[in-house]
């Protein structure tokens, strides 16, 4: 049974600052916020649209998402809060006392649970985050043979990868292909949200897109999403990758991340993150609750018809990249609402009362 890892950080009850909290802060403001403590790998994805955000331009901010369902209104934090550290504990404090409703708190890293754990809530395992060092990273290994002939691809097709700005890449056919890539997908013309960012189709500040070509027509493309430490870029976060279905060649995907690495590495950028794979390697931690534990189990074995759960969790793997252990924090709401909200808030599913009473019978 796992625990939280043991940290020297304690809560800063006595922070007390100038100015209060509200939602009033602008896309200037946090991004500013951002630039100087969005450290965790998926910080930019608290800047999508529709997201509220509750803070102060001198403390940092909460992004969250405001779920319904029947009865219950669920405000749900999907990053950590993006502030100094000293002040995480307080302003934490305050999203729980000045924002109505439940608050549930996904995709947070072990500092964040600790605070939320010495606040009451209850902490499980939710997904394990991938993280490479370019400063050590090499294709050497019988354990990276896929990611090798990926990076040999050149060499079989007439590929190239690129990276431009949005007004040099044709624009219909970047969507075209995003289009086609969902409609294989369980969740069709939905977009999710929250553990990951939709693609926005222009120019974004400070976002990194690299596209492949193959005889010179666009075939796919990864999109990069910086974050952050001590005001300049620690890395990058390979948060869109999507490619022709009929046209891309096996390991294109893989080429255009293995050359937009090598990009970053000759920059001095020492850090590549694919991301989260949600509900993976899941076990138990001391004094959580087994029943999420369960439903996070059962969804990553059994519910990959709503979501690829175990292919994310795969694909990701092979790079052997660093794991850490990304969190959920609850409250005393009930194991169903929570599942139901999450699954609502990511967009993975708008799930029928019939489909959540089956969900429960079967754990």
């Amino acid at each position: 049974m796992t625990s939280l890892p043991s940290s020297s950080t304690v809560l800063h009850d006595a922070f007390s600052p100038n100015e209060d909290c509200d939602g009033n802060l602008t896309l200037a403001d946090c991004q500013a916020l951002l630039a100087r403590y969005g450290s965790q790998s998926s910080a930019y994805f608290t800047l999508q649209q529709d997201t509220p955000r509750f803070g102060a331009r001198s403390i940092g901010f909460i992004a969250y998402r405001v779920v319904r369902i029947p009865g219950f209104r669920f405000n749900i934090v999907f990053a950590n809060p993006v502030c100094d550290p000293k002040a995480r504990s307080w302003l934490l404090g305050r999203f729980l006392k000045q924002v109505p409703g439940r608050h549930l708190f996904v995709g947070i890293d072990a500092a964040v649970s600790r605070d939320l754990a010495a606040l009451g809530f209850r902490i499980n395992e939710f997904g394990t985050e991938f993280s490479i060092d370019l400063t050590e990273f090499s294709l050497a290994g019988k354990h990276k043979k896929q990611l090798r002939h990926a990076a040999n691809l050149h060499k079989r097709s007439p590929v190239t990868v690129q990276e431009q700005a949005w007004d040099e890449v044709d624009a219909y056919q970047v969507a075209t292909i995003s289009s086609q890539w969902r409609s294989t997908k369980a969740v069709g013309t939905r977009e999710l949200s929250l553990l990951t960012r939709p693609p926005v189709m222009s120019e974004e500040w400070g976002v990194r897109k690299f596209y492949g070509y193959l005889d010179g027509k666009l075939a796919g493309y990864v999109f990069f999403d910086p974050y952050f430490r001590d005001g300049r870029v620690a890395g990058y976060t390979a948060n869109i990758l999507r490619q022709d279905l009929e046209r891309a060649p096996t390991g294109l995907l893989d080429y255009i991340i293995l050359q937009a690495m090598e990009r970053f590495r000759e920059e001095g950028v020492n850090e590549v993150s694919l991301g989260i794979a949600p509900l993976y390697n899941i076990e138990a931690m001391s004094h959580d609750r087994p029943m999420i534990r369960r439903v996070a189990q059962f969804l990553y074995n059994r519910g990959n018809r709503l979501y690829a759960f175990r292919a994310l969790g795969y694909h990701k793997s092979r790079y052997r990249a660093r794991e850490a252990k990304w969190y959920i924090a609850t409250d005393s709401s009930s194991v169903l609402g929570i599942a139901w909200s999450i699954l609502q808030g990511t967009g993975v599913l708008s799930l029928s009362t019939q489909w959540a009473s089956d969900t429960a019978l079967r754990l």
